[in-house]
């Protein structure tokens, strides 16, 4: 009798046991945040080197090696080019340019605004056109001149789009025609702009 009760008393414990943390109530742990994604701003710098054809009229003056200029001064020259800009979207942005080429022969700056049409050939490819205003300098004339500029261009993304937008690093190469003097045919720069952006 004696080993009976114990075995049912054995029994009883163990069920009990068994069962002890069925009933009991998890504690709630904090909630996870979740982190935000990053958008990119839209914004981008640009750097690199620029190569440009000028042609100048340049009558009556005397050139960096003492030599008359009879009419028109023909020289290409090396330099750099910056360019600082905005992307809204995938399909447009504004950019604004500055192009210094001091190297072989005579100075030509550039200062520009442009509005950028963009089209996405692939998510890493893009092409682009430049159109907009801006004031160009021409060393051997001595002369600025404001006028309408346009160019196309292509960039290659390294990094990655998130929502349309750029990030990271890219290479781009364009062609610029930054001054066709209206009436004047004899002053003309065309340039090709090569180099590193930066999207943010």
């Amino acid at each position: 009798m004696k080993i009976l009760a114990k075995s049912v008393l054995l029994s009883s414990l163990l069920i009990v046991s068994a069962n002890a943390g069925k009933n009991v109530v998890p504690a709630t742990s904090e909630p996870v945040a979740v982190p935000t994604p990053y958008v990119p701003l839209g914004l981008y710098l640009g750097a690199g080197l620029n190569y440009s054809h000028g042609k100048c009229q340049c009558a009556g003056l005397t050139l960096s090696d003492g030599r008359p200029c009879s009419n028109v001064h023909k020289n290409d020259v090396y330099g750099f080019n910056l360019k600082a800009g905005y992307m809204f979207n995938n399909y447009l942005g504004v950019e604004a340019k500055y192009i210094y080429a001091p190297w072989k022969g005579f100075d030509i700056k550039h200062y520009g605004l442009y509005l950028r049409p963009n089209y996405p050939l692939t998510d890493k490819l893009d092409i682009y056109a430049l159109l907009g205003y801006g004031k160009t300098e021409c060393q051997i004339s001595s002369k600025n001149y404001k006028h309408f500029g346009w160019g196309v261009g292509a960039e290659y993304l390294f990094g990655k789009k998130i929502e349309n937008k750029k990030k990271g690093f890219g290479v781009y190469v364009e062609y610029l025609r930054p001054l066709k003097k209206s009436g004047n045919k004899k002053t003309t720069i065309d340039m090709v702009n090569a180099g590193v952006s930066y999207s943010f």
